[in-house]
């Protein structure tokens, strides 16, 4: 079985054959990987990466709209449609995962009072779990010490869903595919998401999500079905749940913690950074043509819509916030990470796990669950978001 897990040195060597393009800030952007030496043109801040995730969204309907009520060529409504769906959902999962995420955490802003008011109008907005209950199940629990036990509702989420230690790893591909277009998958994720908007939430959150309902119930008359379809659902349901399940899947292995480990152990062995990139070829000479276009196709087509689509903003880095779960300045995720990891490296100490490519990530995690024995489970709490 191949495993892609490459250590500091191996790690930094693919990051370093970027420097043989311009613009260093995208490709450390889109790897997730920090050059030790780069200085950043500016310090980035919470607020520019909501406006960001914000932006994302607006940029993403602005483009289904288009295709959807004014572009005539079939051609071009298909690739119109397609790249808003991927900065609606991608925007919606930056906001939910990322800044969301963060916020629960205490980290956007130094008021706890503006982090949660912004955390509870995102989360109506985009019908996700609220911030108390969120904050509950993701500070106190999975950074807790039921991470990576059975009482981790990510976990078990992954667990209830079939992705369970033992199976072949053709099995859980197969799993896989068949969750991410499962209609009944679809329709109960959702439904989780109506439900935690609606039920045992405070007063002024039920009125929010009731005044945003009506006003979508509004628009959807207005658009009509094929705009509701094309505009809301597809890209903020289905395409946002499937987006939301590649990434818990490849967040962390997903293993049960075994006897005599450690809590903190438990976090470094799970958890997985997962770099969008592979290594450049080493000049522009016509020999290596073959190779740049294969580079560059898989970038366009592979890494790019993973960076946006799964493991947006710090997600690249989820294992440097498993360390560092307290650092406030979560938008500096690639310079923290980069910092700590030279530093375990110098003294012999590296122990994080680096893999290049999501495809790769999901492989080694499937890849660790089919090589486990068969864990007996029974109905688990688990939850999705």
């Amino acid at each position: 079985m191949r495993r892609p897990v490459k250590g500091y040195h191996q790690s930094t060597e693919i990051r370093r054959s970027y420097e043989i393009l311009p613009f260093q800030g995208v490709w450390t952007w889109l790897t997730g990987k920090e050059l030790p030496e780069r200085k950043p043109l500016w310090q980035s801040n919470s607020t520019e990466m909501v406006l960001w995730a914000l932006s994302w969204v607006a940029i993403g309907v602005v483009l289904i709209t288009l295709s959807v009520v004014f572009i005539e060529s079939i051609i071009l409504q298909i690739v119109c449609w397609l790249v808003g769906a991927l900065f609606s959902a991608s925007g919606a999962r930056y906001i939910v995962a990322t800044i969301i995420h963060h916020g629960v955490h205490g980290h956007l802003y130094k008021s706890q009072k503006v982090n949660k008011a912004l955390c509870e109008i995102l989360s109506t907005l985009f019908i996700v779990q609220p911030y108390e209950s969120y904050r509950q199940f993701h500070v106190y629990e999975h950074h807790g010490r039921e991470f990576s036990t059975l009482e981790d509702k990510d976990l078990a989420a992954i667990y209830q869903l079939g992705f369970t230690p033992g199976k072949t790893k053709s099995a859980l591909y197969m799993r896989l595919l068949l969750t991410l277009l499962s209609p009944k998958f679809h329709l109960v994720f959702f439904y989780g998401r109506l439900k935690s908007n609606l039920i045992g939430v405070p007063f002024y959150r039920l009125m929010m999500t009731l005044v945003w309902f009506a006003v979508l119930a509004g628009l959807s008359y207005f658009i009509g079905i094929t705009g509701t379809l094309f505009i809301l659902v597809m890209p903020f349901v289905v395409i946002y749940q499937m987006a939301s399940l590649m990434h818990l899947l490849t967040e962390h292995v997903w293993l049960v913690r075994k006897e005599g480990e450690s809590v903190r152990d438990s976090h470094i062995n799970n958890c997985l950074a997962r770099f969008c990139g592979s290594k450049c070829p080493p000049n522009f000479s016509v020999k290596h043509w073959g190779h740049w276009s294969k580079w560059t196709a898989m970038h366009l087509f592979v890494h790019l819509p993973c960076r946006m689509l799964f493991v947006q903003g710090s997600l690249v880095c989820h294992d440097w916030h498993h360390r560092y779960g307290s650092v406030r300045q979560w938008y500096d995720y690639a310079r923290l990470r980069e910092l700590h990891a030279q530093k375990l490296s110098a003294e012999d100490r590296y122990d994080y796990i680096d893999i290049w490519g999501v495809h790769n990530a999901l492989d080694y995690v499937l890849s660790s669950l089919s090589e486990e024995q068969e864990v007996e489970i029974e109905h688990l709490e688990y939850r999705l978001n």
